[in-house]
């Protein structure tokens, strides 16, 4: 800070010593406001021979020019051609002969070039619009003054502010035009810039009109002499060339109109070791400001530097700490960088190689893998899928790491090892499975009750009786009765076996009559009818034993549900993609405020002894998992209705 403080206070000294400088010389000096009368144009016998016998010369203001008031340029005109010692009169254009012409330069004009000559300009006019501040540009056309002739009536018909046409009055000078603005309350005054600024300050109404910066017009103002006209050319050109108009102007402005334009000082920098110290001092601070820019720019960007260092460590820790196992790829696959976790799972250098190759994946997961990666390439979203690998199932995540243009520049590869949980579902689907077994074991021992006494009824037929055709009748319905008990038998053991997923294709009314049997036992007991509706039976591809766990328990929810002579309706209809299956029931229903929370693990409104909480949880995953949909429908009193709605093709590796 101390020497920063330093710094400060030199740049302020070095500072104060220039403007010490720069005041002293403009003490020091003058101005020069007027032209110097002792300095002698060069001119030949021929030109000084005309200003000897002609004395004075006679101008014509060209009736564009007359709003210009005469005396202003008289003496502007004579103090240019002071030096020559020519005389100036000007008179009004066809006054009298006159020896050449002030004239406003246009087109026309300079057509005539062959035939004339113009002189360096005079000075320029700029022709603009002031406009009154305080009316109303509402109208639908404003009024406004300019000088006579300054515009042609096409011009005037063209000439407009803000979308209004502008009706304008002509008159014959300046003053006259400010007058009439200020009488009327014009909207408008259009003409010579600075004539117009110098007779609105000389008013004192300077404040009420704002001058637009319109440029209508600029035209520079020549003197034109006859081509033939040589020596009067040469003095005037020469005259106009050597003065120095700015100041001259200035000076007849202040005299006429009361402004000018700034004087020109000469000899401000006459002490040559000044300016020199000057200039040096405005190099060094100019070079000390870029050092002083050029340092802070440096300590930002070091500071920056190790912010960004500092953020790279940090997200490296976090990177490295994280216990999923990640990987930085290339879109290709291609393996920039893995975290700790990888490095102990794989337990070996892999660095360059693909992630299917650290992996060791066999060709059809190889292929999973490389599709994921394909899609979140292409598509720009993460992908998510579970790969089963030797005794390990990995839940695989594929993220896309962008660049500034929304570009898929890297990949972040990030996986877990979700074995235990997998195995605990399954164990979980299985308990609820020999659950829901011994819910139906009551009813599935009366249906195999019913055959067994048929049996036992037709063994004592066959022992008493003695044709063969009623012995032949008596072994058919014992082998019926026998088949039947069998079905039910397969189907209870199907329905408690160990989920595999497999994925097998059935007719979905055929197979849902079969699951349905398992509960036959626990609807006659309650007297509950049963019905299904369904058009012409259709194949359907899906994970069967998963289905058969979505719909027995929907199925032993509904027979739980309802009291004696109750009614439980199966409909199933397909669209072109997809089947639905709806289980209806007369029950209870289920309230508003807990129909939401039906599908979460462990939630029951049945007693300890009558339901783990487990069933619709499980229903709702199971439904998921087949990339499905389960809808609820409910009223109190009425009854309640699940609907399923799963694909009718459903691919195996989609089923992991």
């Amino acid at each position: 800070m101390k020497k920063r403080g330093k710094e400060v206070t030199f740049v302020v000294i070095l500072l104060a010593a220039i403007l010490a400088m720069v005041f002293y010389s403009a003490a020091s000096d003058s101005y020069r406001i007027s032209p110097d009368k002792s300095s002698k144009l060069p001119l030949n016998q021929m030109e000084l021979h005309y200003i000897k016998e002609k004395k004075e010369a006679v101008l014509a203001v060209s009736e564009d020019l007359e709003y210009l008031q005469k005396g202003f340029l008289q003496e502007y005109i004579q103090s240019i051609m002071a030096p020559s010692g020519l005389g100036i009169r000007l008179v009004k254009k066809g006054q009298e002969a006159a020896d050449a012409e002030i004239v406003l330069v246009d087109e026309e004009l300079r057509a005539q070039i062959d035939e004339v000559n113009f002189t360096a300009p005079l000075f320029q006019i700029t022709g603009t619009l002031f406009v009154n501040h305080g009316s109303s540009l509402s109208k639908k056309s404003l009024t406004g003054v300019c000088i006579k002739g300054q515009f042609t009536n096409e011009e005037k018909r063209t000439i407009s502010y803000d979308g209004k046409a502008i009706i304008l009055e002509e008159v014959d000078s300046i003053d006259e035009a400010i007058k009439v603005a200020e009488k009327k309350k014009m909207d408008c005054i259009i003409g010579d810039q600075s004539a117009i600024v110098a007779a609105l300050d000389s008013r004192g109404i300077a404040d009420k009109y704002v001058d637009m910066y319109a440029s209508l017009y600029k035209s520079n103002v020549c003197i034109m002499t006859d081509n033939q006209d040589h020596a009067l050319y040469s003095i005037l050109n020469q005259c106009i060339k050597n003065a120095d108009t700015r100041v001259l102007m200035g000076r007849a402005q202040e005299h006429w109109f009361g402004i000018g334009d700034p004087l020109v000082q000469e000899g401000r920098y006459k002490d040559a070791a000044a300016l020199l110290i000057i200039v040096f001092a405005a190099v060094f601070c100019a070079f000390f400001f870029y050092y002083q820019s050029n340092k802070n720019l440096y300590n930002e960007l070091t500071e920056r530097m190790n912010q960004l260092t500092a953020s790279k460590q940090e997200m490296q820790t976090t990177f490295n700490g994280v216990s999923y196992y990640m990987a930085e790829l290339t879109p290709e696959g291609a393996i920039l960088d893995i975290n700790k976790a990888f490095l102990g799972y794989v337990n070996r250098q892999v660095m360059g190689s693909t992630i299917a190759e650290a992996l060791e994946l066999p060709s059809e997961l190889e292929k999973t893998l490389e599709t994921m990666l394909a899609d979140t390439r292409d598509t720009g979203r993460g992908t998510s899928r579970e790969l089963t690998l030797k005794n390990h199932i990995l839940e695989v995540n594929i993220f896309p790491i962008l660049n500034p243009k929304g570009e898929t520049e890297k990949l972040l590869f990030m996986a877990s090892d979700v074995t235990r949980e997998r195995m605990a579902e399954r164990q979980m689907l299985q308990d609820n499975k020999m659950i829901a077994v011994g819910q139906l074991a009551a009813g599935v021992a009366h249906e195999i009750r019913n055959p067994l006494g048929v049996i036992r009824n037709y063994c004592y037929v066959l022992k008493n009786m003695k044709d063969e055709e009623s012995q032949s009748q008596a072994v058919q319905v014992i082998e019926k009765s026998v088949d039947t008990a069998g079905n039910i038998i397969d189907n209870l053991l199907n329905f408690s076996r160990i989920s595999k997923k497999q994925v097998q294709e059935v007719y979905i009314k055929e197979h849902i009559s079969s699951v349905i049997s398992l509960n036959k036992g626990m609807m006659k007991k309650k007297q509950i009818g049963i019905f299904v509706r369904c058009g012409e039976d259709f194949q359907v591809k899906m994970a069967v034993e998963s289905f058969d766990m979505i719909f027995i328990n929907l199925v032993s929810n509904a027979i739980d549900a309802m009291d004696q002579m109750g009614q439980l309706t199966i409909e199933i209809y397909r669209t072109e993609d997809e089947f639905y299956v709806e289980v209806q029931d007369t029950g209870t229903g289920i309230e508003e405020d807990i129909i939401k929370d039906i599908f979460n693990p462990f939630f029951t409104t049945k007693s300890m002894t009558e339901g783990n909480g487990l069933g619709l949880y499980i229903v709702y995953n199971e439904v998921q998992k087949m990339n499905g949909e389960i809808k609820v429908d409910s009223k109190v009193g009425e009854g309640t209705t699940f609907k399923v709605i799963l694909p009718i093709r459903t691919e195996e590796d989609n089923l992991e």
